[in-house]
């Protein structure tokens, strides 16, 4: 423990310390970016290990407008139509995992939520203006068995010497997922006289989100607020779906920066395989709330080329029965490479 937080404090130190050349700024923004995210119910300290309890994703954000030529006139025909636009293709792999609360029992928990892991790469295109991000995402994968949830999560347990989770004979089956989403959000930054003052920024973001397929069906909406210094970075740090949209770029930008968030998501979901079960077979599922909301709040800090972040999320209950909101911590690093 000791030697991941002093770890975790060179990495911050180090951040703070980065500056370069514009030439070198300039150089980045023909690179790509990387960004790992890491979501887990181990940041809450009082509950672990159950409903949504871990989630990972790896992916790849080409430099400013490196798309194929094809694609890129294409996207800004149909879909990203400012002049102004700066396109981006990413390429992500991520693997979920879900659990009832009770994971010491082998007997069906008829009252929680089912086991299930979810494999999944997703393809998207990202256009972004000085004032509007705007992502369009399709995902493949498979629920169940073929995820390599159980598998996965009792792996993670014998490492940290935890209880084995012992229900994964009761998981989702084997299905193929299909999914597209839609994301947009908005920046909007301002300096009121007391925080310019300051030399502080404050940033208004609303945002929207829809989603179609048979893992996710929901339609969002929400807002963030951020307060900090070089704001004009990002649109705020990436999430998990669902989750409300951030940005998977760090602009190189000139300094460091960093800044506080919080926010709200409101979502209307329509489908839930995690809650409503397989789609074309018989599997376990309970009555899940077509309300669901996110409230999140954490810090960022960058430097040129990286970004270290940190958001707590608490999310409203999400099935009928469910005693009471989650809460889980997100911890996301992106650097240029």
């Amino acid at each position: 423990m000791i030697a991941g937080k002093s770890c975790l404090a060179c990495l911050v130190l180090t951040l703070i310390l980065l500056n370069g050349t514009a030439a070198a700024e300039d150089a980045l923004r023909e690179k790509g970016s990387f960004n790992f995210q890491f979501e887990n119910d181990v940041f809450d300290p009082e509950v672990s290990d159950r409903h949504y309890t871990n989630g990972m994703l790896f992916s790849y954000q080409t430099g400013e407008n490196r798309v194929w030529n094809w694609l890129d006139g294409w996207a800004r025909r149909h879909f990203f139509l400012e002049p102004d636009v700066r396109l981006h293709a990413s390429l992500a792999a991520g693997h979920n995992l879900y659990t009832p609360e009770d994971i010491s029992t082998t007997e069906l928990v008829t009252d929680d939520r089912p086991y299930a892991g979810w494999l999944h790469v997703d393809l998207g295109l990202v256009g972004r203006t000085d004032e509007v991000l705007r992502t369009m995402q399709l995902s493949f994968g498979i629920v169940g068995p073929a995820a390599k949830g159980e598998e996965f999560q009792k792996w993670i347990h014998k490492v940290i010497d935890s209880p084995e989770p012992m229900g994964w004979d009761n998981q989702l089956n084997n299905e193929p997922t299909l999914m597209l989403v839609f994301e947009q959000k908005w920046r909007n930054l301002f300096s009121p006289g007391f925080f310019r003052g300051l030399g502080l920024d404050v940033d208004l973001s609303p945002h929207g989100s829809a989603a179609l397929g048979n893992v996710f069906t929901y339609g969002g909406v929400g807002g963030t607020v951020r307060l900090g210094q070089g704001l004009e970075k990002d649109f705020g740090p990436p999430r998990i779906q669902p989750a409300p949209p951030g940005s998977g770029f760090c602009a190189p930008g000139e300094g460091f920066a960093w800044y506080l968030f919080g926010g709200l998501d409101g979502r209307f979901m329509l489908r839930n395989i995690f809650l409503d079960g397989n789609t074309f077979t018989d599997s376990h599922s309970v009555e899940k709330n077509y309300l669901v909301g996110d409230l999140v709040g954490g810090a960022v800090i960058s430097g040129l080329g990286m970004r270290l972040g940190f958001s707590y999320v608490v999310r409203s209950r999400e099935f009928e029965g469910q005693r009471s909101p989650d809460h889980f911590g997100s911890l996301t690093l992106s650097f240029h490479f």
